[in-house]
């Protein structure tokens, strides 16, 4: 399991305070005394606030942690609601990659750096690996990023599933990546 830095959870959370802590002051003041905001005003204030609310808790369920997990052949990647999975047989290479920033590392594709087709980042984590999949009947290999706190285990133990799926595809092998990837 991969987890987003504590400092990315406290943002989150000061953020997820700060705005329902708000919306309950402005809501119970009206309450009780005269209103803050009133009529078509109070209408777009509490559409923002709350809609701030919601956005904020999207993402804490959604891009804070993500799963990794290899079973019968198949690598999957769990996070929020999105999910991938691809076959052992069709990773042609894992490599650690470089510590950078989501958008630096989106940005680094700009100026002519590797193209990296799918992006499975958690908030807060720049280390991670790059997986080649050449899926069979594509002659293009596309290149993936996935994010981990421990990049050279996820990499060394992809690594060692590869040659043993390619060796001995009847294996039943099953391993969990939620120690410390």
């Amino acid at each position: 399991m991969v987890k987003a830095s504590s400092r990315a959870f406290g943002f989150l959370g000061l953020l997820l305070g700060v705005t329902g802590g708000v919306l309950t002051g402005v809501a119970l003041k009206g309450i009780i005394g005269d209103p803050v905001v009133s009529g078509s005003g109070a209408i777009v204030f509490y559409a923002g606030f709350g809609a701030s609310t919601l956005i904020t808790l999207y993402v804490m369920f959604n891009y804070v942690t993500m799963n990794l997990q290899i079973s019968t052949g198949v690598f999957e990647i769990r996070i929020g609601m999105k999910s991938a999975s691809v076959n052992l047989a069709d990773i042609s290479a894992v490599r650690v990659a470089e510590p950078k920033s989501r958008m630096s590392r989106v940005a680094s594709q700009a100026k002519g750096a590797r193209k990296i087709l799918q992006m499975w980042s958690v908030l807060g984590v720049g280390s991670g690996v790059e997986i080649d999949v050449s899926q069979q009947g594509d002659v293009q290999t596309q290149t993936w990023f996935i994010s981990s706190n421990d990049p050279s285990e996820l990499a060394e133990k992809l690594g060692a599933a590869i040659p043993a799926h390619v060796d001995d595809s009847t294996s039943e092998a099953s391993a969990d990546f939620s120690a410390n990837s």
